[in-house]
């Protein structure tokens, strides 16, 4: 007949001596290091990458180039102006220039024969 007692201070083969404590308080320890991994990425992802700080200056001269660029347009297209003095070219206003090309429009040209 087999007598099982646990005694005191007497290690048994076999069995896990560990203290249910320990398994909670290292449970725990990890639960607090994914925790801070967590919070160090958030961190570091909000300080913002050196690229992403370039692209926003970059992103911030392109506006002002594009608002140069749109003004001077529309300059351009509701204005008269010189393009080239020397050469004689100048701009005029795009609604002008519509009322000057339209009327060529209004009549067709005449038709072409077709020879044999």
């Amino acid at each position: 007949m087999s007598h099982d007692h646990d005694t005191p201070g007497v290690s048994h083969p076999g069995r896990d001596e560990t203290h249910p404590g320990r398994g909670i308080l290292l449970f725990a320890a990890v639960l607090v290091l994914l925790l801070l991994a967590v919070l160090a990425g958030l961190w570091l992802n909000g300080q913002g990458t050196p690229t992403e700080i370039e692209d926003a200056g970059r992103a911030e001269q392109r506006l002002k180039n594009l608002a140069e660029l749109q003004a001077a347009d529309s300059n351009a297209l509701t204005t008269y102006g010189w393009n080239d003095k020397a050469k004689g070219v100048v701009h005029i206003p795009v609604t002008k220039a519509m009322q000057l090309v339209l009327p060529s429009f209004g009549t067709p040209a005449p038709a072409k024969e077709v020879q044999p």
